[in-house]
């Protein structure tokens, strides 16, 4: 024999038969099935009917006339009463046999029972408490319907928006509601879960995609992009890494109202002085002049620390910023452009402050003596890579003479660290740029470009005699070292080939106030201080070096150095990983405007890097810096070419799927 209980299994109110002999104990055992036993905390017992059966049937019979009354009960009605009560003597607290009495209900324990599911399943008007029932005042019945009559709107425009969107007619007047689901959707899909409100993106994928399951971010792409209210074009990650497209206000005025710095440095605005760079470069960083005599090069690095003092608003911002960002479609200064792109940047014909390394040279090119000096300069003129090497191919050109030293000087020099175990390899960079109307370009720069070299290895040459200046000063600084890689696989004639393999065998190149060998560069000091105007360690770097020649003290100790390198470290590798993943994005997009969109027949080449299991084989493009996967048979090993079909591209998971012609 058991007594009828109401009791909290879970969070819902149940009938149940409670089997112990007492209910004093911490738990009690009771049935909530015929054939299903529990013990619940004896608090859990909300109602104890005094209602014995012998058989759960039973408790059938009671609990379906309870519902019954149940149904009956109007609990408004009830409230209004009660309230009254309340307004007459303050008590919120009554006992559930009150009300019946107060009601003039036949008291029994079906009443009791009916009242405290419904009050349960209704909390509006009443609550439970213990053994009590809390009478809600006026106030409080008044928010609580305000709450439910807000929820079914939002519930309304949830729906109303499903539809909306799964009809691709998303109406012009949404309601505040809607645009935040909206707002939740579009941050879910460049979050994923963690976006802290992603809970109600989902439930709104769900709800369009009746109950979707599998990757819910893509399926919130697809729903957007299908709507036409989601691009990738647009780099919506931007705002994701904090990157800010524009200044504060009071930087950017500032910068307006910035003078020319004026110092007194060496003047060598009469030296003939030139620049080479990417046709889309505005922040001109570094120079390069050779004297009359051909046995001094001067390097030329623009002096960005000179116009931007330590702790300024300028300077605090790119320590904030960390680096420039260049993405195909937008270039995001670490200084403003007044600064970038004027007052630091060596355009022509303007009057630059520059920290210069000048290279005195034997007959056999060999560097005798170097030193840093403190310079103003006057670039003659600009060139483009292109333009650059056109000149090493034309004797008549007047620079033929000055760029044929400097390219003796650079290959001797570039020879030097391949004997010392340089990784130097040919491999070409795609040049993307977005025109009017999102037309896209797409442009390889030359392996083998002269100009190129050149300058690459005059700023590996000025970066070397940089490291050595502060280790033998004994300045610190910030050292890239790059730890003895394992042993590299024998050269291919594939250079996508070789770069691949000693890629998957060369160690991490590292920051830090330490100097180590650079075995990657094939040096024993290294250090990165050519780009000022777009890393801010290197700017901290050239700040060190200046100050030291000025006054031989330093601006930076090596612990506040330390926490520079390494917070620099990972946020240029986050920007870099962007810039990679945008730059991949608009050349898939090329790929498929151009092969799939056109129904192009036109065979992509490809070089195979791998195999692997099944058939797989690891390729990448010839023409394209795009690497994949596809099936090939057996004699297609490593160093191979191919001619492949591109048969598909996902712009969201960046993939792209290739079968052989």
């Amino acid at each position: 024999m058991g007594e009828i209980v109401l009791a909290l299994v879970g969070k819902e109110l149940k009938f149940c038969e409670s089997t112990s002999e007492s209910t004093s104990g911490a738990r009690t055992e009771v049935k909530v099935s015929r054939n299903k036993k529990t013990k619940l905390p004896t608090k859990n017992l909300v109602y104890q009917s005094g209602v014995f059966i012998d058989d759960f049937l039973e408790m059938r019979k009671f609990s379906t006339e309870a519902q019954k009354i149940c149904s009956q009960l109007n609990l408004e009605e009830i409230w209004k009463i009660m309230a009254q009560e309340l307004e007459k003597n303050g008590n919120q607290n009554v006992d559930i046999g009150d009300i019946a009495d107060l009601l003039d209900l036949k008291n029994s324990p079906h009443l009791i029972a009916a009242l405290y599911l419904h009050i349960n399943e209704n909390p509006m008007f009443f609550s439970l408490n213990k053994n009590n029932v809390v009478i809600h005042s006026h106030e409080t019945v008044e928010a609580t319907e305000a709450k439910q009559r807000k929820a079914k709107r939002e519930y309304r425009d949830e729906v109303e928006l499903a539809d909306a969107i799964t009809n691709k007619s998303i109406p012009a007047n949404l309601t505040d509601h809607q645009l935040q689901l909206l707002d939740h959707l579009k941050n879910f899909v460049v979050l994923g879960e963690s976006y802290t409100r992603s809970a109600k993106a989902i439930d709104l994928i769900k709800n369009i995609t009746t109950g979707s399951q599998g990757d819910l971010q893509k399926t919130g792409f697809k729903i957007l992009e299908t709507a036409g209210l989601f691009n990738l074009d647009i780099p919506y990650e931007l705002e994701t890494l904090k990157i800010h497209t524009v200044f504060p206000e009071e930087i950017a005025k500032e910068a307006k109202r910035m003078a020319f710095p004026d110092q007194d440095w060496e003047d060598l605005t009469d030296l003939p002085t030139y620049t080479i760079d990417d046709e889309s470069t505005l922040d001109k960083d570094d120079a390069f002049s050779l004297d009359e005599n051909g046995n001094r090069i001067w390097i030329h690095i623009a002096a960005a620390s000179t116009v931007i003092a330590k702790d300024s608003i300028f300077d605090l911002e790119a320590k904030y910023r960390k680096s420039s960002v260049y993405l195909p479609e937008i270039t995001i200064p670490m200084l403003p452009k007044e600064i970038s792109e004027n007052m630091a940047s060596l355009n022509p014909n303007k009057k630059r402050l520059c920290l210069s390394l000048v290279l005195d040279l034997d007959e056999k090119s060999n560097i005798v003596k170097s030193n840093f000096v403190k310079t103003f300069i006057n670039t003659d003129q600009s060139f483009t890579y292109e333009s650059a090497d056109l000149i090493f191919g034309n004797t008549k050109h007047k620079l033929h003479k000055i760029f044929s030293k400097l390219q003796k000087f650079t290959k001797s020099h570039s020879t030097d660290r391949e004997i010392r175990g340089a990784q130097i390899f040919n491999k070409p960079d795609a040049m993307i740029k977005i025109g009017e109307e999102g037309k896209i370009s797409v442009s390889m720069s030359s392996p083998n470009s002269p100009s190129q070299k050149l300058i690459s290895e005059l700023m590996i040459v000025y970066n070397v005699k940089m490291a050595e200046f502060f280790s033998i000063n004994r300045i610190p600084a910030l050292y890239r070292y790059q730890p003895e890689s394992q042993i590299l696989p024998h050269k291919e004639k594939s250079d996508l080939l070789n770069w691949y393999r000693a890629s998957k065998h060369m160690r991490p190149a590292k920051i830090s106030i330490d100097s180590d060998v650079h075995s990657g560069l094939g040096v024993d000091l290294y250090c990165q201080s050519t780009s000022p105007i777009r890393r801010f360690s290197d700017l901290c770097l050239q700040r060190q070096a200046i100050e030291y020649i000025e006054s031989n003290t330093h601006s930076y100790e090596n612990e506040e150095l330390s926490n520079i390198g390494f917070e620099s470290e990972i946020r240029v590798k986050e920007i870099r990983r962007y810039e990679s993943k945008r730059k991949k994005y608009w050349l898939l997009k090329y790929l498929s405007q151009e092969f799939l969109v056109a129904q192009s027949s036109t065979p992509l080449s490809a070089t195979v890097l791998e195999n692997q299991p099944e058939r797989t084989a690891v390729i990448e493009l010839t023409e394209y810096p795009i690497r994949g996967r596809c099936l090939l048979p057996q004699k297609y090993k490593p160093g191979s070419l191919c001619e492949l079909k591109l048969n598909g591209v996902d712009l969201w998971d960046q993939t792209v799927q290739f079968s052989l012609v």
